[in-house]
């Protein structure tokens, strides 16, 4: 297992619909780590302020699916292999930053 510390950068969308941004994020991270960790790092360590989902953990639940560089999928199962982009999903409402809500209950469905 790699456990040697390497510094990544993550942009993360943040705001509203309204005043939406993008934010750039230095984060140590070490060995292998999903998306959800780098986002509670980043929640934990530098900026408390981030909204995103963190439930189930497991890859269940589906609450927790976002867009990383580009691309749907679930932030708890997905490994972090370098600097990325994370956006929320695309098909729910957007509440603030990466938060959403489904208006069909299907959030965790990734089709594509």
């Amino acid at each position: 297992m790699n456990t040697s510390v390497r510094t990544i950068i993550v942009n993360v969308s943040r705001g509203t619909s309204d005043d939406g941004s993008f934010q750039k994020y230095h984060v140590d991270i070490e060995g292998t780590m999903s998306v959800m960790q780098v986002l509670n790092e980043i929640h934990e360590k530098i900026d408390p302020s981030l909204a995103f989902y963190a439930s189930c953990r497991l890859g269940k639940c589906g609450s927790c699916k976002v867009k990383v560089n580009g691309k749907l999928c679930l932030s708890c199962t997905t490994p972090v292999e370098g600097d990325f982009t994370v956006e929320p999903d695309p098909s729910g409402r957007l509440i603030r930053d990466l938060l959403v809500v489904w208006d069909d209950q299907k959030g965790g469905e990734i089709n594509g």
